[in-house]
Parts: C-alpha cells; sequence; structure tokens
C-alpha cells in the first residue's frame, strides 16, 4: 500500500479517535475548502489560507486541553480602537490595507493585559485555531524551563542521556541547552526554497508531504528520522537555524517524563495560563508529536503566551514558569556572530531557548513561524503582539511582505501604541 494511502487512513482514524468527526465534516461542508487542496499543496499559497485555519481537517492531530476552569479573561482595553492607520513602506495605510497585502489572517495587541485592537481576515475568527508554525518551539521551550526547574531535566547533560537512540546520531553528545538555542553540533540543514533540505525531507517522513522530492524508501516518523541526522563539529557553538533541535529536545521531555509531549504543554504551560481554548498539534504515522512547527492555537491564546513571558512567567495570579527562566531569555547579550542583517536600531539580537532577542534597546523578545506567525513581546511598553498570516512562501517573497516588512510592521505599531 502507498504511503499517502495509508497516511489518508491513519488521519481518518486520528479524527474519529479524537471524537472530532462530526464537527470536521459540518465544518469541512461550509467553510469553501478550497479544491486544489492536497498534502503536497496545503502549507503554500493560496491554499494555505484556508489550510491553516483547519489543520484538524488535513492531518493527525492530538489535542492539548485547556482548563474550563482556569480561564484568564482578556477584557477591552477603554483605548480599544476598531480601526487605525500608521506609516508603512513608504505610505500611510489602514491596518485592513495592510491586512491584504501581507496576508494577514488576525492581529491582537495587548497593552497592559488588555485589547487594544483585535480583527481577523480570511478564514480565522475568534475561536478558530490557526498554525503556530515555529511559534510551537517558543512554547517548548517553556515547558523545558518549568521541567528543568522541577529537576525532572537537566539542561547541562547531553541527548544520549535520555534518549539512547540518539546516541549516534549528530545530536547525541549535546547538552539540551546548546539544542535549546540551536547551537548543537547536527548538520541538519534549513533553506526553505531548497527542497533538499533537511527540513523539507523531514516533512517527508512526518506525513506532510507526499512530493516527488520524498525518498521512496525514507524513514517514516520522526523517531526514524531523528536518528539518521549526522554530525558537523563545524557547527557546534554557533547558531544556526535547524527546526530538528526542537523535535529531539520535545523527544527528551517525553523520555524523562513518560508523558506525551502535548499532555506536558497542557499541563505546565495551557491550562496553569489560562487558556481559552484547546490548542492541538500534529502527529506523525507512529503518533510522535512535531514540537517544532506543528501547534495550532488560538489567536488570543497566542496573546496569552506573549503575556506569560510579559509578566515574568506569572498567570492568573501564580508563577506558571520560573522567573529565572524567562530572565535568562530577556536578558542575554547580542550575538557577535550574528549570521542575519541588522534592522537599523537592533544591533545586539540573539537566539535564546527558542525565542529570539530583537536586540533593541527596550529587550524585545519574538516566537517566530514560517509563512508569517509571530508573537512581539514589549517590556518597555508593556505591549504584547500577536499576528497570524499565510504568506504564500514559507519566507515571504522578501519584497512585499516577509521577515523584513513584518519587522517594519512591528516597529510601526509599537511605535503607534507605546
Amino acid at each position: 500500500m502507498k504511503r499517502s494511502n495509508i497516511y489518508k487512513m491513519l488521519s481518518m482514524l486520528a479524527i474519529l479517535v479524537t471524537g472530532f468527526l462530526s464537527q470536521s465534516n459540518s465544518i469541512a461542508q461550509n467553510s469553501n475548502r478550497p479544491e486544489s487542496l492536497t498534502l503536497e499543496s496545503f502549507q503554500f499559497g493560496p491554499v494555505n489560507r484556508w489550510s491553516f485555519s483547519h489543520m484538524r481537517e488535513i492531518l493527525p492531530t492530538v489535542n492539548i486541553p485547556r482548563d474550563p476552569d482556569r480561564f484568564h479573561p482578556l477584557e477591552k482595553s477603554d483605548d480599544f480602537v476598531a480601526d487605525f492607520s500608521v506609516a508603512f513602506q513608504g505610505r500611510k495605510q489602514s491596518i485592513d490595507d495592510i491586512a491584504a497585502h501581507q496576508y494577514t489572517d488576525g492581529l491582537l495587541i495587548l497593552k497592559d493585559g488588555e485589547i487594544l485592537f483585535e480583527k481577523y481576515y480570511g478564514h480565522l475568527r475568534q475561536d478558530r485555531p490557526h498554525l503556530m508554525n515555529s511559534v510551537s518551539k517558543s512554547i517548548v521551550a517553556l515547558v523545558a524551563g518549568k521541567l528543568a526547574a522541577q529537576g525532572v531535566v537537566d539542561l547541562d547533560k547531553p541527548v544520549s542521556h535520555y534518549v539512547p537512540a540518539l546516541a549516534k546520531s549528530g545530536y547525541g553528545p549535546d547538552s539540551l541547552q546548546s539544542l535549546l538555542d540551536m547551537r548543537d553540533g547536527s548538520d541538519y540543514s534549513e533553506d526553505y526554497p531548497d527542497f533538499t533540505t533537511t527540513f523539507r525531507i523531514q516533512d517527508c517522513a512526518i506525513g506532510w508531504t507526499d512530493a516527488d522530492y520524498c525518498p521512496e524508501d525514507g524513514p517514516v516518523g520522526l523517531y526514524e528520522f531523528l536518528p539518521t541526522i549526522g554530525r558537523d563539529n563545524s557547527k557546534f557553538g554557533k547558531f544556526s537555524y535547524r527546526s530538528g533541535s526542537t523535535n529531539v529536545v520535545g523527544w527528551v521531555l517525553e523520555a524523562a517524563t513518560k508523558q506525551p509531549l502535548a499532555e506536558l504543554i497542557s499541563e505546565h504551560v495551557w491550562q496553569p495560563m489560562g487558556a481559552e481554548f484547546d490548542a492541538n498539534i500534529t502527529v506523525d504515522e507512529g503518533g510522535a508529536v512535531l514540537a517544532d512547527h506543528g501547534m495550532s492555537a488560538t489567536l488570543r491564546d497566542l496573546g496569552r503566551v506573549g503575556l506569560l513571558v510579559l509578566n515574568d512567567g506569572k498567570a492568573l495570579g501564580n508563577a506558571v514558569i520560573p522567573s529565572a527562566f524567562i530572565q535568562d531569555i530577556l536578558g542575554q547579550k547580542g550575538d557577535v556572530s550574528w549570521p542575519y542583517p541588522l534592522l537599523d536600531g537592533y544591533e545586539e539580537p540573539y537566539y535564546r531557548s527558542f525565542w529570539w532577542g530583537e536586540g533593541n534597546p527596550g529587550g524585545d523578545v519574538s516566537g517566530y513561524g514560517i509563512h508569517g506567525q509571530f508573537v512581539r513581546v514589549v517590556p518597555e511598553a508593556g505591549l504584547v503582539i500577536a499576528m497570524f498570516s499565510t504568506w504564500p512562501r514559507a519566507d515571504g517573497n522578501d519584497e512585499t511582505h516577509g521577515w523584513g516588512a513584518t519587522a517594519q510592521l512591528m516597529d510601526a505599531l509599537i511605535a503607534r501604541f507605546r
């Protein structure tokens, strides 16, 4: 039987097990599912405009439950605005005009814990989860920080201590902290337009694509795939972005706790922070979760993650994530060997524990995800900005929309609402 057929069968089984079949059928009948949507096309424009807010109808997922008795309400600020304009890309534009050409699906701006602006576009709505892509990494890091503070894992110990199956891989000798900082010695490669890189071949292994570039007899599932990653000692100690490190950390956390990662996220982040809605995360054919970019959540709950960092790890009056772990993320010095161009006024960027230190004088930190997913924490102004998008290509087009354009937009939003 072809892998694609096996995958379709498992996808249906996962939906049945989670009790989501009837709801999914109802949504599918009324949600304008694109006729061109396939396992190969769902990540890319134009169909990702629909698919990123309907992931449970495309791939098998597991639930990340909220606590129905522990809810952190978000109230509208007295300064709430329904519309506004900012100077962006050389001219003053309304936020609706900006959203249209930036492929924005949702924008939420919080100040001092209250909603200043909230709007949804495309197929997204307030109660619908949207794929977060690599913002998933930032949430996994919070779980790791919590478990490290509890003594469940030691971030200085090597991967092989927790997962012997990875001892001979490129990850085996490296500490968990080196993986959290993406300074490990793995030779995992990640260049989104290049479909021969490790990241794209990983998509084949986890069932995110059945494209022609997938190896015919390649590994199936993360736990077969990750041990095949080799080592490049020249990378050790230097930051280079590679998603596989997050999947290894997820595997370590599961091995150390004997709990599924979805359950760990729920127990240590989602429930205690007072999430309003359940989240979900995709799983491969063997049931392993995609820690690096498989999580979907509502825009408001992404905002609550930002508030958790802004408020020194506290939510609902309780310590959720240890303050020391949050302060470590916020307090890093700039990376002198930073591999990306520096933006004006952003002179000391860094990467720490799956969070991006922006390097600006205010000490902002962010979670980023391809195709335009962001949560920006602005401590100096008490702001959190959460944004979901569906850029047609992973990095945008490097002209009208993408990383640089969003950095400019974030600056404009911060200046408008600080």
